[in-house]
């Protein structure tokens, strides 16, 4: 009877055997055949994406340099320039600067925009570096006329465009921050058959490849080469400043990749597959001023996309699914063997994720801690007992009664929350905490629990201040730039505008004679001379108000709260005290006005009483008076006439 049914038992594992042996047999050739499939489709929509971003790109690229050619030569016979060249009055120098200036506006792709004179001096500047284009002062222009690049315009002639190869960016000897790969593009100005001077356009290399790369698909990568073959852009940044920085031997396309190469200069367009990835190409015609742009557009993506990836996963899942199963089979009966094992694994494994890297603290529905793990103990400064059956409330956190009233009334909605909370720990030193907070609740809709957990931020926060503070303070004088004055009077007029009745005030101060200074005693006197003056200015005013280094040796001082008579007053004050002072071997000159509903009137009506000042002798101070009849009347009171020096 046993040998029968062991008999038996054999027979039925030997078909079962069978039966999965035939099934797994048509599961892998399944598999095989649609691995083919989606390996075919793949190829068939790489080739079509890849054409499709060539014609695009080139089509583009095409488009941007005809736009740029345009515009250069726009620029360079333009009334405002021609005007500037015949007239070269500030008045004439300000409306080709603000051309200058929304040129780079509307164009990204433009770095700097300048006008430099036959001896190569720039006379003007705008750089497009950041967020927003920078009319650069005139102090801080330069003198390029050793430059080789100036070397070669002054061989153009009327009419003709040049272009200087891609370089990276350099002021003043250094690399420009942030590194810019850009082209030159230069053209002669002339004005009654004779040259003026010459147009320079800086090309960013990546907002250029931008402008171009419209599709924007993840995995494929642009490359633009020149006709050695050497990468001129890549859509991954790094890539062009690694080589424009280092200038690598043997990184050329040629000796990196010899077959794509050789493939490149017997075609004009083509497509290889190499090493896992597909190489499509088209040869770039630009003409030959702009030639040095690029010679030959190379667009590369990987043959296992991650879409190919996801439908060889799905495979092998369908494939194996009856295995799963098996496993499955088989785990639960090895779960029951070892449950006090794994009972006590999964009991550290939620032991260990309660005090990883994210903070959690766990209160009762009066908001009483019940638990907290160690990263809340570390941000806190107290311990765990110390915690236990504390309040929210008692934490030194940014929750009134009224903030933890409406987390609650968001939880009934959607059981979460999320938001910034600020605190302080138990030394008093002050920490951010991403958080959110999820409520529990019983079977009968109670609530239970709150779960809160958290991610120290703190260190993001204090950097994030250190980099704003940086990028809105002047580097000499330690006081606001002129992008931090200009958004606060923004703010200033936009107060006004709403409420009527608030009084605010700007003033304008000058050093007067600054230049005697610089040249008589040296540019690093003339540093000290603004440095004490941006040190007395914050000393003097008063923590409201925003002082600022506008430009050369001229400060702003926006004052709120401040009517005009007591603008004038403290100007007045800090005239005085400097006149007095042997601390300061200089004096000032001042300008105040009222802030209303126009922050470039407000800032003209100053500069114009400071000047007013000057003219009238220097160190002292007037005040723009608008309610007259002429608005360029002005007034000086006499407490202000000080001694001229």
């Amino acid at each position: 009877m046993q040998q029968t049914q062991r008999r038996k038992n054999i027979r039925v594992f030997k078909l079962i055997f069978s039966v999965i042996l035939m099934f797994s047999i048509s599961v892998v050739f399944y598999i095989f055949n649609q691995y083919q499939k989606i390996e075919n489709d793949e190829m068939k929509r790489i080739n079509d994406k890849h054409s499709q971003r060539l014609t695009f790109s080139t089509d583009k690229l095409a488009a941007v340099i005809e736009g740029v050619d345009d515009i250069i030569k726009k620029l360079t016979t333009s009334p405002q320039i021609m005007k500037f060249t015949e007239q070269p009055s500030q008045s004439s120098r300000d409306t080709l600067e603000n051309m200058f200036y929304f040129v780079a506006k509307n164009e990204a792709i433009y770095s700097q925009i300048r006008y430099i004179n036959n001896d190569g001096i720039e006379l003007i500047r705008v750089n497009n570096l950041s967020v927003q284009p920078l009319r650069v002062p005139t102090a801080q222009l330069q003198n390029k006329s050793q430059r080789p690049y100036f070397v070669y315009a002054k061989q153009l002639k009327q009419g003709e465009v040049g272009t200087w190869p891609v370089d990276l960016e350099i002021e003043n000897g250094e690399l420009s921050q942030p590194i810019q790969a850009s082209m030159r593009i230069i053209s002669p100005v002339y004005h009654q058959q004779k040259r003026q001077g010459f147009m320079v356009i800086n090309l960013s290399i990546s907002n250029m490849l931008s402008a171009i790369d419209g599709l924007h698909q993840d995995n494929v990568v642009t490359k633009i080469f020149e006709h050695q073959g050497h990468l001129l852009a890549s859509d991954q940044p790094n890539e062009t400043l690694d080589n424009l920085l280092h200038n690598k031997a043997g990184s050329s396309l040629a000796e990196l990749m010899p077959n794509l190469w050789k493939q490149i200069q017997s075609s004009e367009n083509g497509r290889l597959t190499q090493d896992d990835a597909v190489y499509s190409y088209a040869r770039l015609s630009l003409g030959e001023a702009y030639s040095p742009l690029g010679q030959y557009i190379v667009i590369s993506s990987p043959t296992d996309s991650p879409y190919v990836q996801q439908q060889k996963q799905h495979l092998l899942v369908n494939g194996l699914l009856i295995l799963l199963l098996i496993a499955g089979i088989c785990g639960y009966i090895f779960k029951l063997y070892n449950q006090h094992e794994n009972e006590l694994a999964n009991s550290q494994l939620i032991e260990a994720a309660f005090n990883g890297v994210a903070g959690v603290i766990i209160t009762n529905p009066q908001f009483a801690l019940i638990k907290v793990n160690q990263e809340f103990v570390r941000v806190s400064g107290y311990t765990q007992k110390q915690l236990l059956n504390k309040s929210l409330y008692q934490l030194n956190l940014s929750l009134n009664e009224h903030q933890v009233t409406a987390i609650k009334i968001q939880l009934e909605k959607d059981d979460l929350w999320k938001g910034e909370i600020v605190g302080h720990n138990k030394s008093g030193l002050q920490y951010t905490l991403i958080t959110r907070i999820q409520m529990l609740k019983n079977n009968i809709g109670q609530v239970k629990k709150y779960v809160i957990t958290f991610i120290d931020i703190t260190q993001r926060k204090l950097l994030e201040e250190e980099l704003r503070n940086q990028s809105e303070s002047d580097p000499l004088t330690g006081v606001w730039n002129r992008r931090k004055f200009d958004k606060e009077l923004d703010n200033l007029t936009v107060y006004t505008k709403r409420y009527p009745d608030y009084q605010a005030c700007l003033g304008i101060i000058d050093i007067d004679h600054f230049k005697v200074i610089n040249d008589k005693h040296g540019h690093d006197a003339g540093d000290v001379a603004l440095q004490k003056l941006a040190h007395f200015l914050n000393q003097q005013c008063r923590e409201t108000d925003i002082v600022a280094r506008i430009g050369g040796e001229e400060f702003a001082v926006l004052m709120p709260h401040t009517s005009a008579a007591q603008a004038e007053a403290v100007l007045n004050r800090l005239c005085r005290i400097i006149d007095a002072n042997s601390q300061f071997p200089f004096t000032i000159s001042g300008g105040v006005t009222k802030v209303k509903d126009d922050a470039t009137l407000a800032y003209k009506h100053a500069d114009i009483a400071m000047y007013r000042a000057k003219k009238a002798g220097r160190n002292q101070v007037m005040q723009y008076d608008a309610t007259t009849t002429s608005n360029t009347q002005m007034r000086m009171t006499s407490s202000s006439k000080l001694s001229v020096v």
